[in-house]
């Protein structure tokens, strides 16, 4: 009995121990805690990990190197220019490469700035915010707001279906096609990537896979899907400088043009630039034609597709009708408070608010779907207003005029000087993301360039503005080509291509066009 106990206490004791050695392997052969954070990496990619996988602010990285610019440049102040004028080219340098790095979206970076300049007390609170009062930045929210009644009431899409159902029996015709109308919608929406996104996507995706079979997840894309795709994004990127309501960067440059003496309105703006962007616009579908030959030359499907379009839609609403008279006596008044200020002595902004006032009175829009969450419209107005305002400072304070002096292109007369400026701003392009921040970090030096030069100035504005037709160039040099580029149908080197291709026919259109027209115009007079 003994015996037999002892052996039972040993088993016992014996088999304890087995469990709690199986308990303790169990336990260390589990997975650690899920931190989220593998245990091989270094404190480095611990950190680097952290930050991809938990952390919800800015990127941390990002700001850093912008912090790391900010400091490098603050003290070395160039002499002959106020430490003031210079802290205020740093402020804006680290805001158009946060612009182009995109720690947070741009609005945000624009708001951060904001708070360093009041922390540094590098401008005072008035100037801080008096981007928020220019009459420039306002026209193109109104424009905004406008362009709202276009989409929520369908005309927008009827026009362009209206459109393919004249012109859209060849490939050829849908081709000119999409290319009137980007130009018809970029009088009214100021958003090159509302139209390509919001309207003419909706309309070209469909009609492509469904109406001609041609998708690139079944190998047809060259069938005709290629073809229009490139010609869309050239569309969307040229007819943007044909009206001042185009783009929200036109408004900003013509506010650099106001500071160096020429004063732009819509109508001013519309017949010396949209007669000389129809050119680009016309050759682009030709052009690409040659070069990206489609396989499907006729397109009956298009005219029958945009057909029964218009007969889902049925006839014209009453908000469509209201929609076009509104915007068609906008236009009036612009034109005439042009031509005869003293009987309407309305600025092209003025103009605008009585549209929008107009649209709201008859329901066409409304005031907490199309107003206050037109998120469009508010990241335009944060943004725009920081960058207008930077820029403004630093004409004021003479930067633009102190580096133009730097560069000495007196020995050249204007033509060559002017096509070279042309040039490099046009190229320039391929270092930005985004047409605004290009145009807000080089228009205005380029211009005070020109203006050292003794370029004619009513004639180097316009030269300078046809150049940012520049969106075409790659998938990332406009934010209304990554939707179309996401698509599949043409690869990144055939868009560079075209790019390279375009961008030497629109140089050569704008020194043999442009110039002659404008020189009908009387620009090149000094």
């Amino acid at each position: 009995m003994a015996v037999r106990r002892a052996s039972t206490v040993a088993k016992e004791k014996s088999g304890g121990a087995a469990e709690r050695s199986m308990s303790t392997l169990d336990v260390e052969s589990l997975p650690a805690p899920n931190t989220g954070i593998p245990k091989k990496y270094n404190i480095f990619h611990k950190v680097w990990y952290w930050h991809k996988t938990q952390w919800r602010g800015a990127n941390l990285f990002e700001c850093l190197l912008l912090v790391v610019v900010a400091l490098a440049l603050w003290w070395v102040v160039p002499s002959g220019l106020p430490a003031q004028t210079w802290h205020v080219f740093v402020l804006f340098l680290v805001t158009i490469l946060g612009a182009i790095m995109e720690p947070l979206p741009m609005s945000g970076v624009c708001l951060v700035m904001l708070a360093v300049i009041a922390l540094t007390q590098t401008l005072t609170t008035a100037e801080m915010l008096s981007g928020f009062g220019n009459d420039t930045v306002w026209l193109i929210v109104f424009a905004f707001f406008i362009s709202s009644g276009f989409v929520s009431t369908g005309l927008g899409k009827r026009i362009c279906f209206y459109v393919l159902k004249l012109v859209g029996s060849t490939t050829l015709g849908l081709a000119y096609g999409f290319c009137l109308c980007e130009f018809i919608l970029a009088i009214a929406i100021p958003s090159s990537t509302a139209r390509a996104a919001g309207i003419m996507l909706p309309i070209l995706q469909p009609l492509l896979e469904e109406g001609f079979s041609s998708s690139p997840r079944q190998g047809t894309e060259k069938l005709i899907g290629k073809y229009l795709i490139m010609v869309e994004f050239t569309a969307n990127a040229t007819s943007s400088i044909s009206w001042l309501t185009g783009g929200a960067w036109n408004a900003l440059m013509a506010q650099f043009m106001r500071d160096v003496g020429v004063d732009v309105g819509w109508v001013e703006w519309a017949y010396s630039m949209a007669p000389v962007g129809i050119f680009p616009l016309a050759i682009a579908p030709l052009v690409i034609f040659l070069v990206f030959p489609p396989e499907i030359k006729k397109t009956p499907e298009a005219k029958s597709i945009a057909e029964n379009k218009l007969k889902e839609m049925g006839a014209m609403t009453m908000g469509e009708i209201q929609m076009m008279i509104v915007f068609g006596i906008v236009i009036l008044l612009w034109i005439l408070s042009s031509m005869v200020k003293t009987i309407f002595p309305f600025s092209t902004t003025a103009v605008a608010s009585i549209g929008v006032a107009c649209l709201l009175l008859l329901g066409i829009i409304n005031v907490k779907d199309d107003i206050v969450s037109n998120q469009g419209a508010f990241d335009l107005l944060i943004w725009f207003g920081v960058l207008l305002m930077l820029a403004s400072e630093l004409k004021e304070k003479g930067f633009f005029d102190w580096f133009a002096s730097l560069i000495d292109l007196s020995g050249m007369s204007a033509v060559p000087v002017t096509i070279l400026i042309t040039f490099i701003f046009y190229a320039t392009q391929y270092a930005f993301a985004s047409i605004t921040a290009h145009v807000s970090a080089l228009f205005p030096v380029f211009l005070s360039i020109m203006q050292q030069s003794h370029v004619p100035m009513e004639m180097g504005c316009r030269a300078l503005a046809y150049t940012t037709l520049s969106g075409h160039l790659t998938p990332y040099t406009s934010s209304s080509n990554p939707p179309l580029f996401a698509l599949g149908y043409v690869k990144t080197g055939e868009w560079w291509l075209l790019g390279v291709i375009l961008f030497v026919v629109n140089m050569c259109l704008l020194m043999s066009v442009g110039f002659g027209y404008w020189w009908i115009l009387g620009y090149w007079k000094s």
